[in-house]
């Protein structure tokens, strides 16, 4: 989060809203206090720190799994699978153990680290209900934050998903994570990041709604705004929660992201040591636009020749698709949307699958 706090007149400053009482415009960097507002501290100097972001607790993490559903699921368990020895899995920001729960069982290690004890409280329910007796050694979870942790083996794959990164707004930030994932995975191992994009514009809304229970419903508000300049997305998240058609409870937080785009994220990791191999979107459900993809990333495979048929091409085994009658079926009247269409500024989710070096 874009907030500091002074160590010595412990004052809070929040660069996204500003401050009213001072008069601050929202918007305007911590460095531009320098010398205002307080005559003591003089909003300058080290003794100012970077707060981090809130941890998942109350409704977020009560319902995170009715909202992030199994995302993912499918395709990290294909990924898994492709290697040729049952692998060592590392996640960062395991949450409530969505993912690891379903995985855990096809490695020789997996270990989560989140920094959120009410997350954590739930992967543990979950591994002790799949995994029983053996829950521990299946499913080993760490409640530590991700900079600070001390990984105790050399992994075959490391995890980022859910945007997991980009909880971390500075460069300083991201740069330390990476080398500490170089150091915890093994020469050649895999890393997975999941970045997420958010919908096209300043500001953005999306609602969800979870019926939990027969008389009980959960609404998601998420009020959103982004700023190129800074590089960050704001959400401002709402639950609220109604019993028999009245709202019972209210909650709200408020997170920043890192807005990185895959090539960004690409470069990073390649002046960390890694080199992205793939980069995939909504896990599959859709294609990345090409425009998005590094050269030598997703490679389209050899194409026919000038006068070669498909037919001919697929024959000589080269990589093309066969051709497919009525594919689209977009349209209709007097109401278009026979399949939904994917809006070139739409939300989307994209994964990076990068070697070690």
């Amino acid at each position: 989060m874009a907030i500091t706090r002074c160590g010595r007149c412990h004052f809070m400053y929040d660069e996204w809203h500003g401050d009213t009482r001072n008069g601050v415009p929202a918007g305007t960097p911590f460095e531009d206090l320098a010398g205002t507002l307080c005559s003591s501290c003089g909003m300058q100097g080290s003794r100012h720190q970077w707060q981090p972001g809130p941890k998942y607790a109350g409704q977020e993490a009560e319902y995170y799994d009715q909202f992030a559903g199994k995302a993912g699921i499918a395709f990290y368990r294909h990924w898994l699978e492709q290697t040729a020895a049952a692998p060592s899995v590392l996640e960062l920001g395991v949450g409530t153990g969505r993912l690891a729960v379903e995985l855990a069982g096809q490695t020789t290690r997996y270990c989560g680290v989140d920094w959120s004890p009410m997350m954590l409280k739930a992967a543990d329910t979950k591994r002790k209900r799949i995994f029983k007796e053996e829950a521990e050694q299946r499913l080993e979870l760490a409640e530590e934050d991700a900079l600070a942790f001390r990984a105790p083996a050399a992994y075959t794959h490391v995890l980022c998903p859910d945007g997991f990164l980009q909880h971390f707004t500075r460069m300083e930030d991201h740069i330390a994570l990476l080398r500490n994932i170089h150091r915890w995975l093994q020469a050649g191992g895999w890393l997975a990041v999941d970045l997420l994009l958010p919908p096209g514009g300043a500001a953005w809304q999306t609602l969800e709604r979870k019926r939990v229970q027969p008389h009980k419903l959960v609404r998601r508000r998420i009020d959103g705004a982004t700023s190129l300049s800074r590089q960050i997305f704001h959400c401002a998240i709402a639950y609220e929660t109604y019993i028999d058609g009245a709202m019972e409870a209210r909650y709200l937080v408020e997170r920043e992201y890192a807005l990185m785009t895959p090539k960004e994220a690409a470069l990073l990791l390649a002046a960390e040591g890694f080199e992205v191999k793939r980069m995939i979107q909504n896990y599959g459900s859709s294609a990345p636009w090409r425009t998005a993809l590094l050269p030598g990333v997703n490679e389209r495979g050899s194409d026919p020749d000038a006068v070669e048929t498909l037919e001919e091409a697929l024959a000589a085994g080269k990589s093309v698709h066969p051709y497919r009658d009525l594919a689209w079926e977009e349209g209709g009247y007097p109401l278009r949307g026979a399949l939904p269409s994917l809006a070139p500024d739409a939300p989307a989710t994209m994964t990076l699958i990068a070697r070690r070096k």
